[in-house]
């Protein structure tokens, strides 16, 4: 693996496979519109790097249900990497306690996200939720 003094990039140089999940909010494949906060977005995008699989599913849950939170859907297919617009402190603090990493970038659609994997920048403010 390739030294970088930029930690953010780190995991991206690695070998092995890797989850990435987005929050989106069109069903239109690499299409689909990002959202603009985690937790209100209408679907989830499942992309793996090594087999290029995209799979989208519905955001089935209530933001303020206190017992279900998107993080909990989310942690059932084991991202890595976890890519926002936007996140509210108590995510970023359940997604920091799994282990999960988070990032963000100055993207519109899925695809760039997934073209510039290499390119998405730490997730490490909230966004005032």
């Amino acid at each position: 693996m390739r030294k970088s003094n930029d930690a953010s990039l780190e995991i991206f140089n690695l070998k092995n496979k890797m989850k990435l999940v987005v929050a989106i909010d069109e069903n239109k494949g690499e299409n689909s519109r990002l959202s603009e906060h985690f937790g209100h977005c209408l679907y989830f995008a499942i992309y793996e790097n090594k087999s290029k699989k995209l799979k989208i599913i519905k955001n089935e849950l209530e933001h303020t249900n206190p017992n279900l939170s998107p993080v909990d859907q989310i942690m059932k297919f084991k991202p890595d990497i976890v890519f926002s617009l936007g996140m509210g402190q108590r995510a970023i603090k359940l997604f920091n306690e799994k282990g999960v990493k988070l990032k963000t970038g100055n993207y519109n659609y899925l695809k760039e996200v997934i073209e510039n994997i290499n390119k998405l920048k730490e997730l490490n403010e909230e966004c005032g939720h």
